[in-house]
């Protein structure tokens, strides 16, 4: 089960287009979206022409099958854009809306610090939803004498909008109703963290009630009801697997602290040789870093600055004798860095900061202890969890500078609060 990490956070954008900015905030749709659109607009074709007992033209049946289409895919922008006008409201940014097979999903820079404003968040998609299932149904009626083909549309388009309002009310995270859950736990208790693992057991109870009736429905002899039931169980049981996962990640990374997890990759160099020395560095730098190799500078014991390799780059071969390392010296204090006893997930926050994806760590007395970059940090985590990666993929994280396996940490640390960290 270890496998679902390596497919915990994936970006729902990779892949899809933007089409159009809404108040700043990019669209985007994803292919599989298009499959949807062309499925309800052949279904509402057909549904129209069996209306008319074949009597329409096919151009006719072509037109109200692409306007029912249109009107869910505008519904389900409309509760995507619920979500996100609430969330700037609550001081987030959004950074895109996605629309693809499953519905659509707004993605937000980072979760919401309070459980009042994740409450608010989560229910205004549904409520949006609910509220045009309403009017719709309501204007269905009312030209159901005037004219049904119309009053036919706008029932199917409500009739859609009230699944998706009351299937996002499912409590089972990430639906809607697994957040609202979650956010009410959170402010009854004061702890996140219990209300994630309220919404994660609600949503393994519906899952595997869900398995139940695909197994009862089998037995009946009704084979789909029992695929559609047995999908939905898994697919849901899966959801709330993936949860605790991310649970245990953030457990681990409150755990672990900096000088548990740094290495020392740097070189210290006395400041008076000449640059000629950096040359030697050259097969630590490619084996070891994506960027320039750090370099350490000290004078009769102190420490008095550093340097990269790239000055090299700046001086002719014949020079690097006649030039030394003090000149080209600059502060130690201007490399970005981390206290030693700092959490692991507040690390990852600073680290994501940084140019280079890179921290100085500094003990006690504020000495330089060791680094900290990305593969460090990738390789704690899933050493922690039971997974040994081998050198090979390793060396490739750490020429692209990036979290083996392609571990989003990013967002799972942006959603912890220090205040929650403690509880079990």
């Amino acid at each position: 089960m270890k496998w679902i990490l390596l497919l915990a956070w994936r970006n729902l954008s990779l892949g899809s287009w933007e089409v159009m900015k809404i108040r700043g905030i990019p669209l985007r749709i994803h292919p599989s979206w298009f499959l949807v659109f062309l499925y309800f607009t052949l279904s509402a074709k057909d549904q129209f022409e069996t209306l008319l007992n074949g009597q329409a033209s096919i151009w006719n049946g072509w037109v109200i099958g692409a306007c029912t289409s249109s009107l869910l895919f505008l519904s389900v922008l409309l509760h995507e854009l619920a979500h996100s006008f609430v969330a700037i409201g609550e001081g987030l940014k959004v950074r895109d809306i996605t629309l693809f097979f499953l519905g659509g999903m707004a993605s937000l820079e980072k979760e919401c610090p309070t459980s009042k404003g994740s409450l608010k968040i989560a229910i205004s998609g549904p409520v949006v939803s609910l509220i045009l299932a309403f009017l719709m149904i309501l204007l269905s009626n009312n030209l159901s004498v005037s004219n049904f083909i119309l009053s036919n549309l706008f029932k199917q388009v409500g009739s859609l909008n009230l699944l998706i309002g009351v299937f996002n009310l499912l409590p089972i995270i990430p639906l809607d109703g697994g957040v609202i859950l979650k956010s009410l736990i959170w402010y009854f208790t004061g702890s996140k963290r219990a209300g994630i693992k309220v919404a994660i057991g609600s949503a393994r109870l519906i899952s595997f009630l869900a398995i139940f009736i695909g197994i009862l429905s089998l037995l009946r002899g009704n084979l789909y009801l029992a695929i559609c039931f047995s999908i939905i169980g898994l697919f849901v049981f899966s959801s709330s697997k993936s949860q605790s996962q991310i649970i245990q990640i953030q457990k681990i990374l409150s755990e672990l602290y900096v000088n548990q997890v740094c290495s020392r990759s740097f070189r210290v160099l006395e400041d008076d040789l000449p640059v000629k020395v950096l040359s030697k560095y050259s097969p630590f730098n490619k084996d070891n870093f994506s960027n320039e190799a750090l370099i350490l500078l000290c004078r009769e014991g102190r420490w008095v600055g550093y340097v990269n390799e790239k000055i090299l780059k700046n001086i002719s071969v014949q020079n690097w004798d006649k030039k030394f390392l003090y000149e080209f010296s600059q502060p130690i204090n201007e490399l970005p860095s981390i206290s030693e006893k700092e959490s692991l997930w507040k690390a990852i926050l600073k680290i994501e900061k940084t140019k280079d994806g890179r921290l100085l760590v500094l003990s006690f007395s504020g000495l330089p202890l060791g680094t900290l970059d990305r593969v460090d940090i990738g390789k704690a985590v899933l050493k922690k969890i039971g997974l040994n990666l081998p050198d090979q993929l390793i060396k490739i994280a750490r020429k692209e500078n990036i979290y083996p396996l392609g571990l989003n940490l990013l967002n799972i640390s942006q959603s912890m609060d220090s205040s929650d960290l403690g509880e079990d």
